[in-house]
């Protein structure tokens, strides 16, 4: 079985779609799932959406009442799982989860498999920001990745389980590489469709929000490689 994993943040007119379209798909091929959703502290509609969702299809709806961080949103998932395997994406479709397929019939062979966005359909800011995290998370970290945060990643459940994963923000992402890079877990990088966001507002714009993240990035070092 296969346990899918969405953190969701003010989504009301993306997250019924997404679940229906995860739903879909993971019945025409045939494969057992669950599919978690974390509402992240959602003030729009997304609350009540999710009531209708709730313990059918095999949808389990977990509600913090404040808004925790995309981090603490995918912990709270993978502390629910039942499934073998672990799959987690966005909630803003701008992912084609019928690439979801080829992860499936590879993930044998790895520990776990990630996305890299072809054709990436976000603005320029995103696009330079994500270039100055990538080049950070080569020099302090040794990852080398072309899509570090690309919400599309498939991991064996008890691979994900053994990463003492801490952090609360969208940090996650490194973290997950910086500790399956100690363990020598196994991965391959697989490219995945793109979409621009059509519903809802994307965060992280602000400069303060850059220069936070960065900051973050320094305290993450100290606390894999200098604390532990």
């Amino acid at each position: 079985m296969i346990s899918v994993i969405l953190p969701a943040y003010n989504e009301e007119k993306n997250i019924g779609p997404t679940i229906d379209e995860i739903s879909n798909f993971l019945n025409e091929i045939k494969k057992p799932f669950e599919i978690i959703v974390v509402n992240d502290g959602s003030i729009d509609g997304t609350a009540k959406i999710l009531a209708d969702y709730s313990g059918k299809n095999n949808i389990i709806v977990v509600t913090h009442p404040k808004n925790l961080g995309y981090g603490t949103a995918l912990r709270s998932g993978f502390a629910k799982v039942n499934g073998d395997l672990v799959f987690f994406t966005d909630s803003d479709r701008q992912f084609d989860i019928h690439d979801l397929k080829v992860f499936l019939e590879k993930i044998e062979n790895y520990d776990f498999i990630v996305g890299y966005r072809e054709g990436r359909k976000d603005p320029l800011w995103r696009i330079f920001y994500a270039s100055i995290f990538r080049f950070l998370s080569h020099l302090l970290f040794g990852v080398n990745v072309k899509d570090v945060d690309c919400a599309f990643k498939l991991f064996k459940t008890h691979i994900i389980k053994s990463l003492p994963l801490f952090s609360s923000g969208a940090l996650i992402n490194l973290e997950i590489f910086a500790q399956a890079k100690e363990n020598n877990y196994k991965f391959i990088e697989l490219p995945v469709k793109h979409f621009p966001r059509q519903y809802g507002k994307q965060t992280g714009g602000n400069p303060k929000v850059l220069l936070k993240a960065l900051f973050n990035i320094f305290l993450l070092w100290l606390k894999i490689y200098k604390f532990k």
